[in-house]
């Protein structure tokens, strides 16, 4: 097994025991949870940069890459004692008792492990730290696409920072990447002020119907405008616009590049030929059957030989990209909503020109096409050191996903693909949320009703899921400094003093 596949295992074991722990009737007493959740932590230890769990955010000192053949033996034992009961009892009951069995396999040889990694490195972190790494847990939010079905994310950030809980790390495609700045602004965010912002903007000044050259983005119905509606909010007393690199939360807006030669046709030939319109606003009809014709198309962008991933903010020529312009490319829909820089920033447009030009592609559009929930990308990035701690929870938000309700009914077929790139992310999460009801993707900007609507629903979808977010991040105060009494006991033998029998 590699090491990807055996951190990837890991984590789903570490999963497990949290889902067991919430859903059991009958708990396993605090020191004993404490000793099987440390001991997963502690297995999945690689690299660290000490400190930066305690900060909750990257700090001035190296990464540290353990050395420690004692470790290496410990994560070989849990595998092999915990993957069977974690992974394979299916009630919650019988999985606690079979991981509890398992503890006196593991107890010495834990306290062995780490004694080593603190003598190998006595000279990079102390106690606390490595303890430190090894017992708190930093939230990754992954915020996908889905157009106006994503308003309940606003929801769910509301309870979770209701909970005390607080993203240290945040990615998002589309309408994840849109409310994911928000969120990403300021550590406790002021969810009204936000709310009374979108009931104040109206379609008029966000979308619309102009012609505009296309330096960077791909043509569209819609041209979207967002500095005017959301410039103020995002902009500096000195006048100057946040970059990605101002926000309090780092925040990282996927977009989809799309391959040079993909689109077969320079962009004003594509604009003609797909139906485009320029000055003139088409009527109701025929901006209907436009729109109809062009979410038929988006089915060939989503196709990795159309378009890649590319990471904003993830490398030095991109942390500098504006923040709104960097959720605007995110949101921009092929041949629906056109983004672009059409203002004088020649810092922008320096930016994106080179950007296009190493990245080897035309233009920049809907992340959601790329990667709609991209849980890998911001995995990976933790496993970088984007945050410093490698000891993460990735919480995925899923709104484009087949529903049965007539917002949604018409982008089946476009959901259903989307859902196949979904699953190629399945390994990397820890939790997803898929939220329903939603609204409709098409309604991107909702009168205040439907947007409140939307709200109430991301709150109560988010509350059933929260006892698995909190205990996830709880905090693990055991010590392997003090020794619990364990019981060697047959596998499903019952632990009288622990659990009562399964049903």
């Amino acid at each position: 097994m590699s090491r990807l596949e055996e951190q990837l295992r890991l984590q789903r074991m570490e999963n497990r025991l949290i889902e067991a722990l919430v859903d059991a009737r009958a708990p396993l007493p605090p020191e004993r949870e404490g000793l099987l959740r440390y001991a997963l932590s502690l297995a999945r230890l690689e690299t660290f940069q000490p400190g930066a769990a305690r900060e909750g955010e990257r700090i001035e000192r190296p990464d540290v890459t353990i050395r420690s053949e004692a470790h290496g033996k410990f994560r070989r034992l849990v595998l092999a004692r915990l993957a069977g009961p974690l992974l394979s009892e299916l009630t919650p009951r019988r999985r606690l008792r079979a991981a509890d069995e398992a503890i006196h396999f593991f107890q010495d040889r834990l306290s062995e492990a780490r004694e080593d990694i603190l003598r190998n490195h006595a000279n990079d972190f102390s106690r606390d730290e490595l303890d430190d790494e090894i017992s708190i847990k930093s939230l990754v939010n992954v915020g996908g696409g889905g157009g106006g079905a994503g308003y309940v994310y606003v929801g769910a950030y509301d309870v979770l920072q209701n909970a005390g809980i607080i993203p240290r790390f945040l990615m998002g495609s589309s309408i994840g990447a849109m409310l994911g700045l928000f969120r990403a602004k300021t550590r406790w965010a002021d969810l009204d002020e936000y709310i009374a912002l979108g009931n104040r903007l109206r379609p008029e000044e966000v979308f619309r119907v102009i012609s505009m050259k296309a330096n960077y983005g791909l043509p569209g119905v819609f041209r979207l405008f967002l500095h005017s509606g959301l410039g103020p909010t995002f902009r500096h007393p000195t006048g100057e616009s946040y970059t990605l690199a101002d926000l309090e939360i780092p925040f990282e807006p996927i977009v989809a590049g799309i391959r040079r030669g993909s689109v077969g046709a320079e962009f004003d030939e594509y604009a003609k030929t797909h139906h485009l319109p320029g000055d003139k606003r088409p009527g109701p009809l025929e901006l209907r059957a436009q729109l109809a014709s062009q979410v038929v198309r988006l089915v060939g962008f989503a196709n990795p030989r159309v378009v890649k991933e590319i990471v904003l903010g993830a490398d030095e020529l991109t942390r500098e990209f504006d923040a709104i312009d960097a959720a605007g490319f995110s949101a921009a829909v092929p041949g629906i909503l056109h983004y672009d820089i059409a203002r004088k920033d020649y810092r922008m447009r320096a930016i994106c020109g080179e950007l296009l030009r190493r990245e080897d592609v035309v233009a920049l559009v809907d992340g959601g096409l790329a990667n709609n929930v991209p849980a890998k990308t911001a995995w990976r990035r933790v496993r970088e050191g984007r945050i410093g701690t490698r000891n993460a929870y990735i919480l995925a938000f899923d709104c484009f996903h087949p529903q049965l309700s007539p917002g949604h009914i018409a982008l089946h077929p476009l959901e259903a693909v989307i859902q196949l790139q979904v699953a190629l992310n399945r390994r990397y999460w820890n939790r997803k949320i898929n939220f329903t009801p939603t609204l409709s993707p098409m309604s991107v900007l909702p009168s205040p009703r439907k947007l409140n609507r939307a709200i109430e629903w991301g709150r109560s979808t988010m509350l059933v899921h929260l006892p698995y977010v909190a205990k996830a991040l709880e905090p693990i105060t055991f010590r392997p400094d003090h020794r619990i009494q364990t019981t060697a006991s047959g596998r499903y033998k019952r632990l009288s003093s622990i659990l009562p029998p399964p049903a």
